[in-house]
């Protein structure tokens, strides 16, 4: 082998220098052969920054110009031979390729080219409700995402990749738990204060966008207001998301093949203290509340000795707690080192084909991605699989028709003791406690668990859970034409069926001590096996007509109305089992009798509607658009369950009026407005108009249990749905031949029958209905700014988005508490999710401080000094309190912001020079606040949670200033909700960074080949402790499942 590598290295080095031969040959032989040319419009007026690639299609040798202000270019030295292909190509014009050039051999050649204006990206086809328009005949506010956009990015599915590109999309992600990232989409902020999700239509099904693969998506279309999304009527209050998929089309047959290696980094997770440093915090926890150390200072420097037999002074506490003999009480484990991977792989695999005839054509593809979880041991997994079958045909010289099947499919599985258990044990198990016994205890287990619950044991021998998801569905799409001029009919069948199976089995873990045989701890007791089965399906029936008619070239007019109906059926069947006769063997016939449970489920909905657009515009500078949707539902009473949505939108092209001829740099100007009303029924019961009857089983006559039925909550027949009221005026301009793009709109929205729970008395004795006696009031901006340019051999693109958006809660049935402070989500007269706490200054510094002070607390502790909180008394009453609990009497508190996202936005650079690309982009935060939990904060009051490095930093009298006050075993008065525990939760992060090589290739086998390598989530720059990603929702706790940072190297091929 070594002599083989020996040889190699000659070989290569031969070969290297002949090539170097060569290259000096062919370089004496350029000199001469040169070529100039010019570009020039259909109008012979030049073209500048053009940019002209010359290849020559036998040797690969390519090289680049670009054109000057007189549109002249030239190529100097040019390899004599060919033949040579020309590709021109500039911003706003149709590339151009010219072949079958020969150069001669000191040869000169001249070439005139003229490019062909073509579609601006003003008018580019934008998917909207029922069909497409123009983007520069938009009279809406609608946003579109590129498929270039969300490809080759190492995130788990399309929304991840989404995040930050759009003003008023907003999209969030609750943490980083394989298959279970939460991420959410809110579009403008929000629409109701109840729990509202954005339409989204696949192909037009509504389904889990997340569950597709992105190498599957030609477009997403955001409807953000009335005019744009008020066609989908009483399910389009929070925005609607059009996912269009790709189609086939005809001539050669392409193949295409994408992946991906990633590497998942743990970001900004809690991390360990060493067992002396944690033991020291926890003597002064105890101290300061007046109990006596744990541990003596010569114990503490035990734990600092790595060899356990290592035991002065033995003699003197044989038997004491803790003691000498009682080893495991002294090792230093790091917990999250020993039980969490720091770093972990994902994958991604996509391939497709596509090709076939005009007449008839296909797309065939299917994806795999594969991601593990930061677990050690055990499983902690997702897997998705995608595959997707597209077909177009023309019938006949009447009729197309369109059809589609696809299967998604994603598997989780995971602890069954739960993975945010596991990790909360990790992140606060005590240090001191090893993992393993040296010998095996009375039970012959080798895991520790004689001072806590063994969290390792738990990840290895706890059971696993298994949440498997698929969903199939099926599309036909027939387009009549031909009929009528300008008339074109569409009739849409579709069908989603899906199945959900969970199956979590929980074995029983116990841990005894070393000298006794009684249980220190245990978990999962007793061992369960819980089974869950559901089934559902999802018919939808829409047709269509569209009629397009235009009058001496000026009056332009088109007329689409149409009837859809949506029914929806799922069938649920659960079952549970206790206490089985032992760990290795689950079954539900093995439990015990009494306790087994089941149950079903069965929801049923159906949706008909009736929808129409007109839209009229004149000369090509004066738009108008009218939508009207029409639907009733099964969710309301039949006397009150039909409801109207209309809208109206008008644009104004003023580029294209007379007095704007002259204005050469402006390529596109137009104003817009629109007013509309939207529905929102997701937050509709099923059947909250009838008096529903629950079972139970909890009653026992004569040692047997007894069935029963009760009713729980009230009815609601006059409850209909929340209706939202939206406004938006916007601008969007083009400057210097589309170069540079600007968007703005200001917007506003009130829900003014929004769905509230009434504030009755308990005695009634059952719940009552939300009745629509709320009402949301919210308004922002948003501002979009793009420029593209290209330059000698390459291209570069900036740009910059930024929306605001704020809310009041206007009336909520009188809700006015803010109880104790803290986090308060609904407040009459606030904006949602509001914090109130109390204003500090600092701590207590010497003990004379607190008696100057004179002002006592609800809650203080009775040694009360130097390292404590001081809170301010602010109504000046000697008592720091909180009054009765409301902002009209707070007694201290006060209003410390929200956890709403305010100035969200992303910045975005991309430059391509020859066969090389890059792409970086920016997103962000500018104004946010959330609260951490005091449990937290302050681990040792009254638990046997541990703290972490950053509570080293408490104030100590050689550390005054210090981020922790002192703390206590068993008291939480220093991280009572406070201006000192909200965070500042603005951030920018580096979102994405991206460079790529396209390998310059023959194309006999390879179209094209693309390697790169990119990066996800590198780097931010916030305010919140390190401990936790700024990205985290309102509660903000301890065993959030960690953030990642990604390295991935993908490869892109084309056949």
């Amino acid at each position: 082998m070594i002599v083989c590598f020996i040889n190699s290295k000659k070989r290569l080095s031969i070969w290297m220098l002949t090539m170097l031969c060569l290259l000096t040959i062919t370089a004496h032989s350029q000199q001469g052969n040169s070529l100039r040319g010019q570009v020039k419009d259909e109008h012979d007026n030049p073209i500048a920054g053009a940019s002209i690639v010359a290849k020559n299609d036998k040797t690969s040798f390519s090289a680049g110009a670009q054109s000057d202000t007189s549109g002249i270019f030239q190529f100097l030295k040019l390899p004599a031979g060919g033949p040579y292909s020309f590709t021109v190509s500039a911003i706003g014009y149709e590339t151009q390729t010219l072949s079958g050039y020969i150069i001669q051999q000191d040869g000169k050649m001249s070439l005139l080219v003229k490019l062909v204006s073509k579609a601006t990206a003003l008018e580019q086809i934008v998917v909207v409700g029922y069909g497409t328009q123009k983007k520069v005949d938009l009279t809406g506010a609608v946003a579109v995402v590129d498929k270039a956009d969300i490809v080759n990015k190492p995130v788990p599915n399309v929304m991840a990749s989404m995040q930050g590109l759009l003003p008023g999309v907003m999209i969030t992600r609750t943490n980083g738990k394989p298959g279970d990232e939460g991420y959410d989409i809110r579009i403008r902020g929000f629409s109701s204060a109840n729990d509202t999700k954005a339409l989204i239509l696949v192909d037009g099904m509504e389904m889990d966008m997340n569950l597709l693969n992105p190498d599957d998506i030609e477009s997403i279309s955001i409807l953000k207001d009335a005019a744009a999304a008020s066609i989908y009527g009483a399910r389009a209050a929070a925005g609607v998301v059009l996912v269009t998929t790709k189609k086939g089309t005809g001539g050669r047959t392409n193949i295409n093949f994408n992946s991906y290696y990633g590497l998942n980094i743990t970001a900004r997770q809690p991390q360990r203290l060493s067992s002396w440093d944690e033991q020291t915090l926890i003597n002064e926890s105890r101290v300061n509340s007046g109990a006596a150390p744990e541990f003596t200072d010569e114990q503490i420097q035990w734990l600092k000795n790595p060899n356990f037999d290592y035991r002065p002074n033995m003699s003197n506490n044989p038997t004491g707690s803790p003691n000498a003999l009682r080893w495991d009480y002294y090792d230093n484990i790091n917990w999250v080192k020993e039980g969490m991977k720091q770093t972990s792989s994902m994958q991604n695999y996509s391939l497709s084909i596509s090709g076939g005839k005009k007449e008839l054509n296909y797309l065939l593809s299917g994806g795999y991605y594969t991601r593990e979880g930061v677990i050690k041991y055990g499983p902690d997994q997702n897997d998705r699989y995608n595959l997707r079958l597209n077909v177009n045909g023309q019938l006949n010289k009447y009729m197309d028709l369109s059809v589609s099947a696809s299967y998604a499919g994603s598997f989780v599985a995971e602890n069954s003791y739960g993975v945010g258990n596991v990790i909360e044990r990790l992140y606060r198990i005590r240090t001191r406690q090893p993992i393993y016994v040296p010998a095996e205890d009375k039970t012959g287990s080798i895991y520790n668990g004689d001072l806590q619950v063994n969290p390792i044991d738990l990840e290895k021998n706890s059971g696993v859970t298994n949440k498997n998801y698929q969903a199939f569905t099926g599309q036909g799409n027939l387009t009549i034409k031909n009929l009528a001029k300008g008339l074109t009919i569409n009739v849409i069948g579709s069908r989603l069926m899906d199945n959900y199976d969970y199956r979590s089995e929980k074995r029983s873990l116990y841990w005894y001590g070393m000298t006794t045989s009684n249980v220190r701890f245990n978990a999962n007791v007793p061992n369960s096996l819980a089974k869950t089965k559901n089934n559902g399906w999802h018919n939808n029936l829409q047709a269509f007509a569209t009629y397009t008619a235009n009058i001496k070239n000026e009056h332009h007019f088109k007329l689409m109305g149409g009837y859809s109906y949506e029914e929806y059926r799922k069938d649920e069947m659960s079952a549970g089992a206790n206490t089985m006769p032992t760990n290795d063997f689950y079954s539900l016939n093995y439990g015990d009798l009494t306790t087994k449970t089941n149950g079903d489920l069965v929801e049923t909905w159906a949706m008909e509607s009736y929808f129409g657009r007109f839209n009229y515009d004149f000369r090509d500078k004066y738009l108008f658009e009218a939508n009207l949707r029409y639907d009733g539902s099964t969710r309301l009473d039949p006397s009150n369950r039909w409801g109207a949505f209309p809208s109206f939108s008008a644009g104004w092209k003023i580029s294209n009026e007379n007095f704007m001829r002259n204005v050469s740099f402006i390529d596109n100007l137009k104003l817009r407005a629109s007013w509309g009303q939207l529905g929102n029924g997701a937050v509709l019961g099923l059947y909250d108009y009838v008096a529903l009857l629950n079972s139970g089983t909890s009653l026992s006559f004569n040692d047997q249990k007894t069935p029963y039925y009760y009713q729980s909550t009230m009815p609601s027949k006059n409850k209909t749905w929340e209706i939202v009221q939206t406004s938006d005026i916007g601008l969007d301009v083009a400057f210097l031949r589309n170069r540079l793009s600007v968007t703005a709109d200001y917007y506003t929205k009130r829900n003014k029958n929004m769905l509230a729970t009434l504030q009755l008395p308990s005695l009634i004795g059952v719940d009552v209905s939300s009745s629509n006696v709320g009402e949301l009031k919210s308004w922002g901006w948003e501002f979009d700014i793009r420029w593209k340019d290209q330059f000698r051999n390459g291209s570069y693109s900036i740009g910059v988005n930024i929306a605001d958006n704020q809310n009041e809660l206007v009336k909520y049935d009188g809700k006015n508490s803010i109880g104790n402070g803290g986090l308060v989500n609904l407040l009459q007269g606030y904006a949602l999710n509001t914090i109130w706490g109390y204003k500090t200054d600092g701590y207590f510094q010497q003990p004379e401080d607190y008696a100057k002070y004179g002002i006592t607390k609800t809650g203080q502790p009775a040694n009360i000094g130097p390292g404590d909180v001081k809170y301010l008394d602010l109504n000046g009453d000697k008592v720091v309190n909180a009054g009765g609990g409301t902002p009209q009497n707070p007694g201290d508190l006060v209003y410390l912001g929200n956890t709403n996202a305010r100035y969200t936005f992303g910045f975005n650079l991309g430059a391509t020079w020859k066969n090389f690309d890059f792409s970086c982009f920016f997103q962000g935060v500018g104004k946010r606040n959330f609260l951490i939990e005091a449990n937290t904060l302050n681990p040792l009051n009254a638990s046997s949670n541990m703290p972490w490095t950053i509570m080293m930093d408490r104030w100590t009298p050689d550390n005054r200033n210090a981020l922790f006050p002192r703390t206590y075993a068993s008291n939480n008065f220093n991280f009572d909700p406070s201006d000192k525990w909200v965070q500042n939760g603005s951030y920018i992060r580096l979102k994405n960074i991206q460079v790529g090589y396209n390998v310059p290739i023959k194309r006999k086998f390879f179209q094209s080949i693309r390697a790169y390598v990119s990066g996800q989530d590198l780097w931010e720059y916030t305010k919140v402790l390190n401990v936790f990603d700024p990205e985290v929702g309102n509660n903000v706790n301890a065993n959030t499942y960690p953030f990642y940072r990604v390295v991935s190297f993908g490869l892109n091929a084309g056949f």
